[in-house]
């Protein structure tokens, strides 16, 4: 049984309003044994996103939040709660290309447990909305998000990351969804992200937020998570992506099913930075 959540966000990112504090006591109702915090760090974020309200937390510099606040709060949390559940420091941290450098000074923080990387901007816009797929027939924006998936991973140099975050998460948006998408229609680019993950030694992520409001699969799909062990890939991790309470550890016993029917038999977690297998 999985017992530990490695992606989690709170209040610290633009898209949550959940208090820390909240989604460790919700942990301890669920019996965890760990969670790992990883709210949104995407230096260079468009500010076309941003919404004219001086009230509104994202005013600023969206997806992002000061680091030092963040590490404090979770020590004192983990202080506070150390006899019930693990707390861990991570982030989730937006790949792209001129963010670089911003990313591996972040990376070095030796503060920090675990580290996501993620694409969530394709040409500097954001897939979430409506402009992106107005700007590509549907195939290409969904080629152009694996492209530049690849792109940041080539790029990735001196950077270190511990794992992918949520890959084939942009099916989401897309106007048909899942009910034209395969692994088949992206296999070589796809295979080419798999291949890099594998020679880098970073963990694919499952990510179960893809079976929220109705959804069939986590992200990203079976067919790439098996694609990805056919490949020799050893090492998963499992997030919620949570951003409120009741989706904590959302799905995790079909994900735990779904991987070890792909061939694996453990995952892992990370602390300051270094791999723990937990066994099934």
């Amino acid at each position: 049984m999985i017992r530990y959540d490695s992606h989690v966000h709170t209040s610290f990112s633009t898209d949550s309003d959940t208090p820390m504090e909240e989604m460790i006591l919700t942990g301890i109702q669920k019996h965890l044994t760990g969670i790992t915090f990883t709210d949104h760090m995407d230096y260079h974020f468009p500010l076309k996103y941003v919404k004219n309200d001086d009230n509104n937390k994202t005013a600023k510099a969206p997806f992002s939040f000061d680091i030092e606040e963040y590490l404090s709060r979770i020590h004192e949390l983990r202080d506070l709660y150390s006899d019930r559940i693990k707390l861990y420091c991570g982030v989730e941290m937006g790949l792209k290309e001129d963010a670089w450098e911003s990313n591996w000074k972040l990376s070095q923080n030796p503060a920090l447990d675990y580290v996501i990387g993620s694409v969530h901007l394709v040409n500097d816009m954001d897939p979430y909305y409506p402009e992106y797929w107005e700007s590509y027939e549907e195939k290409k924006a969904l080629l152009l998000y694996f492209e530049t998936t690849l792109n940041n991973l080539e790029q990735l140099g001196e950077l270190q990351m511990d794992s992918l975050g949520h890959l084939d998460y942009i099916v989401r948006y897309s106007p048909s969804g899942y009910r034209l998408y395969s692994y088949h229609m992206f296999a070589d680019v796809i295979d080419a992200i798999l291949a890099k993950l594998i020679e880098r030694n970073i963990c694919l992520e499952i990510n179960t937020s893809g079976y929220k409001n109705g959804g069939t699969m986590p992200n990203p799909s079976e067919e790439i998570i098996r694609r990805y062990r056919y490949m020799g890939g050893k090492w998963i991790t499992f997030g919620s992506d949570a951003h409120t309470t009741d989706h904590l550890t959302a799905d995790f016993g079909k994900a735990e099913k779904l991987a070890v029917s792909a061939g694996f038999d453990s995952y892992l977690t990370f602390e300051q930075r270094s791999p723990v297998i937990h066994q099934f």
